[in-house]
């Protein structure tokens, strides 16, 4: 193969942009961050906050507040609750939920003043594991995209390190061990449906320019559900049990007398067992975006899937690198339009639309200034009335749908890319053609026919 083949080849990723871009998989992906957004609020609404308003790097809040932090609650208890006897502190959460009930019930005249205390309680309110990861990935994924944008190989790095690995650290030094278990198998199944779903979509079309119906790619996930979920897992699995065998001998044989000693002059085979864990976990990072791809081309199990992902990277690691490489400036170039057309939009109607509006609903809603940041508004807007009220609540619906949006196409775009880059490195690898991807009336793993079945009509057509 040419320089130019491979370069043309390449540049064959930046085609996920537009592939995922389509309706379907915008409907998917974005039905896919809604169920993700709604678990994680949901258990932030019933674990116990416990990370520090500052974010996840600062750890777990503190359970004690300074004399001006309790002076805000009790103040806002003796207006707007009801009067207490005690001497205790009110905790924060049910003075937040007491002033919510206020605003409601209230007369309008204290809206704008409520409004300051509940703002000024969120600055030292402890956060939710959820909200604070939702943050902690904001940031880094900015910081990637910058990097990338001023070629700062080292951002970039910072960034994939810090979700990588740091992330989970740090959900763990909080106290949060249980989120991160938890919710991520609930991130993990999730994305193996929806994104075993559009993978496939995005295979069929390199394959045979077959674009699935929405049904037919949901059907697909939810059939390779475990299998989808197994190739994200078992290195997971594989890497804790690595793990447990090095506290293990930590634990017994580096605790013992003269047991000890015995361990060190072997330590080297202690070293390689360390190796193999970092293998697993670097290997996982850098192929994670082949698992599900190839499920979806091969209909595979998932210990196969992770068995072609780490061969295709030890065979041709360059090639990979490349991959990725490109791959990177497709999310880079797709997300600065994508978010232009949805932040310009957002802000345009609403400027465009509340100039003859003869109230203050857009002023509340606000202006949004990026997909990861707050929403700005207007200080000059107060004493709203309960069609205000209603209606900016309506309008933020809207908006908190559009950016649910560009986020499911941050998905799309890396299940349409995974693909791609699973096809070019099979490609690269075994000499399988693009076009050839399993079908029904093949058997599971292989291109294989069954011997009573038949398949899709030549791809080629």
């Amino acid at each position: 193969m040419t320089m130019s083949e491979t370069a043309c080849r390449f540049g064959s990723i930046l085609k996920a942009v537009a592939t995922s871009l389509q309706p379907p998989r915008l409907i998917i992906s974005l039905l896919m961050v809604t169920v993700l957004m709604l678990g994680g609020q949901i258990w932030d609404g019933i674990a116990p906050a416990t990370v520090s308003p500052e974010g996840l790097t600062a750890g777990v809040q503190g359970t004690s507040l300074g004399l001006e932090e309790e002076g805000v609650l009790r103040r806002a208890q003796r207006r707007w609750g009801e009067e207490s006897s005690g001497e205790a502190t009110p905790d924060v959460h049910s003075v937040l939920a007491m002033l919510e009930s206020a605003r409601l019930s209230g007369p309008v005249e204290d809206h704008s003043q409520i409004d300051r205390v509940i703002a000024r309680i969120d600055q030292f309110r402890p956060r939710g594991a959820f909200e604070s990861t939702i943050l902690y990935i904001g940031l880094h994924f900015d910081l990637l995209v910058e990097g990338a944008v001023h070629f700062q190989p080292a951002a970039v790095y910072a960034a994939l390190q810090g979700t990588f690995y740091d992330l989970p650290a740090h959900l763990w030094a909080a106290e949060q061990g249980w989120f991160l278990i938890i919710y991520g198998i609930f991130f993990l199944l999730v994305l193996s449906i929806a994104g075993g779903a559009m993978c496939r979509m995005e295979a069929c079309q390199v394959s045979a320019n077959e674009r699935l119906t929405m049904r037919e790619a949901m059907c697909h996930g939810l059939d390779a559900v475990w299998r989808s979920f197994g190739a994200l897992v078992i290195p997971i699995m594989l890497a804790g049990i690595v793990c447990g065998v090095l506290l293990l001998i930590g634990l017994i044989f580096m605790s013992i007398p003269f047991l000890n000693v015995i361990t060190a002059l072997f330590y080297g085979l202690v070293l390689l067992v360390g190796f193999l864990l970092v293998f697993i976990l670097l290997g996982y990072l850098i192929s994670a975006i082949m698992l599900l791809p190839a499920v979806a081309v091969e209909n595979c199990e998932g210990g196969d899937a992770m068995q072609r992902a780490y061969a295709y990277i030890l065979n041709r690691p360059l090639h990979m690198l490349g991959s990725i490489v490109m791959g990177l400036i497709g999310l880079v170039l797709g997300w600065f339009v994508v978010q232009l057309v949805a932040v310009f939009t957002i802000n345009m109607t609403a400027e465009v639309v509340g100039t003859w509006t003869m109230n203050d609903t857009y002023a509340h809603t606000g202006t949004l200034p990026g997909i990861f940041a707050d929403v700005k508004q207007d200080g000059s807007a107060g004493n709203p009335i309960w069609y205000v009220d209603w209606g900016s609540s309506m309008v933020s619906w809207w908006v908190i749908l559009v950016k649910y949006l560009v986020v499911g196409w941050i998905f799309s775009y890396l299940m349409a890319a995974g693909t791609r880059i699973y096809l070019l490195m099979r490609r690269a690898c075994d000499g399988q053609d693009e076009r050839l991807i399993w079908w029904p009336g093949m058997i599971p793993g292989t291109l294989a026919q069954e011997p009573s079945g038949s398949t899709e009509p030549d791809s080629d057509d």
